[in-house]
């Protein structure tokens, strides 16, 4: 079987947890990756251990960067361009792979870079099962849903059924990493210098980071770090700056503050550690906050009418689970409120934390590889059949 998707660690870490449940549940499985040629799966799979493929990939923007005189930026009409012929070409090479490796069911986490490979898959009459991870589902996601024999759904069956032909959907939850459940809280704090006593704050951006939350904790950084502890995880981007920066502050407020650029094999630490967390609002960390019970502040990039991050925040939002700021009118003094107000009060802090918990589905990497190796099983007898005839 072949799994497709990458670009982000919200469409990579989610196919690790899956191919780890299929090989549980079929230790004869053959399975490769075909991601993009450089994104973050380019370096994750191979350490795994999986036969690895890079293909070409394309990325729509429908956002512009700039506008003159309401018209469309002509970089960003250049940069469409040129990765439209990327994304055809991509088309191409997986059309290759699956050919020369024949698998038996394509399995597409979504975005950008599965949609070639599915794409080549469905020219080539192999089987498609697909998952999406928010609750509003991305175009690709939504291309490939149009042909693919299963769409697994995170969030509640309800909140798809105006996106995609409803019979096709399964609810199966959001895939976790495994390993995020085995962090060793009061270790971790000890190795890094913090006490066991203090509270603790992740600031956690997803894969990529984010300036605009880097920007408001480092406004208010000197407040925060006077009374709490902070890990945070600022992307690879941002991490020299935000280093550069806290050069400046006096030894003991600097002595509270553990900056990371990403995180991999210590990110089960973190989490164990943390007793809050900032962050946006991509499926993948809200799952994994939801495994570990562990309460929220959202601030989830909106800068899109129905952004999916901004829908995935609401439902976390109005259950209880979290607070959610619109980045449109949240202020760095807001922020510090919010953060210094739920330290605080330690009852709401543990309500959102058991209401946060009521999101986890520990099983939802074993449901879909069920669905994955069902649909793999069915191709096979398929095919059997016909050469019998």
């Amino acid at each position: 079987m072949l799994c497709a998707g990458g670009g982000t660690g919200g469409h990579t870490l989610p196919v690790l947890a899956i191919i780890k449940a299929i090989e549980r549940e079929n230790k004869d499985a053959k399975i490769l990756f075909v991601g993009s040629r450089f994104g973050i799966e380019s370096r994750l799979v191979p350490k795994m251990g999986i036969k690895y493929y890079g293909v070409s990939t394309g990325k729509f923007r429908r956002y512009h960067s700039r506008k003159i005189m309401n018209v469309i930026d002509i970089t960003t009409l250049f940069k469409n361009g040129a990765d439209f012929f990327r994304f055809v070409r991509g088309i191409f090479e997986a059309r290759s792979i699956i050919s020369h490796e024949n698998p038996d069911i394509v399995f597409a986490k979504g975005g950008y870079v599965s949609l070639p490979v599915a794409l080549a898959a469905k020219s080539l009459k192999v089987p498609v099962v697909s998952h999406e991870s928010d609750v509003v589902m991305g175009m690709a996601n939504r291309r490939i849903a149009s042909f693919a024999k299963t769409v697994c759904v995170a969030f509640p069956v309800k909140h798809y059924k105006e996106q995609v032909d409803d019979t096709k959907l399964v609810e199966t939850g959001n895939p976790i990493r495994e390993d995020i459940l085995m962090g060793k809280r009061e270790l971790f704090l000890s190795e890094i210098g913090f006490k066991k006593d203090k509270k603790t704050l992740l600031v956690i951006g997803g894969s990529q980071g984010s300036r605009f939350i880097n920007d408001l904790i480092n406004e208010k950084i000197e407040q925060i770090a006077r009374t709490y502890q902070i890990i945070w995880i600022t992307g690879e981007r941002d991490a020299d700056l935000v280093e550069y920066r806290l050069d400046e502050l006096k030894e003991d407020i600097r002595k509270n503050i553990k900056v990371y650029g990403f995180v991999t094999s210590e990110l089960a630490d973190v989490y164990a550690a943390a007793d809050l967390v900032v962050s946006r609002a991509g499926s993948n960390v809200l799952f994994e906050l939801a495994a570990l019970s562990k309460p929220a502040i959202l601030i989830p990039f909106d800068v899109a009418a129905g952004s999916h991050q901004l829908e995935n925040a609401k439902l976390f939002s109005r259950s209880g689970a979290a607070y959610l700021f619109r980045q449109s009118n949240l202020t760095a003094e807001g922020l510090f409120h919010q953060i210094k107000y739920l330290f605080e009060n330690e009852e709401e802090l543990q309500a959102m934390a058991k209401k946060m918990g009521e999101w986890a589905d520990l099983g939802a990497s074993g449901k879909v590889a069920k669905i994955i190796i069902k649909a793999g099983e069915e191709k096979i007898e398929e095919s059997r059949k016909a050469k019998t005839k």
